[in-house]
């Protein structure tokens, strides 16, 4: 489920970076790009959170 979201976060997010409107200005362009930075890098960390430990052998669980 967590990979889902993240792949929709990263198609979000590469459409927000992507996109450029001559209506909205330079600052609202700026603002569209930064909108979409931080769905990736939220798409990133969604995406690598923690690990599942119940499926894991003992040997990899210890430290």
């Amino acid at each position: 489920m967590k990979f889902m979201l993240a792949v929709l976060l990263i198609i979000f997010g590469s459409i927000l970076v992507g996109l450029t409107s001559n209506s909205l200005g330079a600052i609202g362009n700026n603002i569209l790009h930064l909108a979409g930075i931080g769905c990736l890098i939220a798409a990133i960390f969604i995406a690598k959170g923690t690990k599942d430990t119940k499926n894991r052998r003992k040997k990899e669980c210890d430290v």
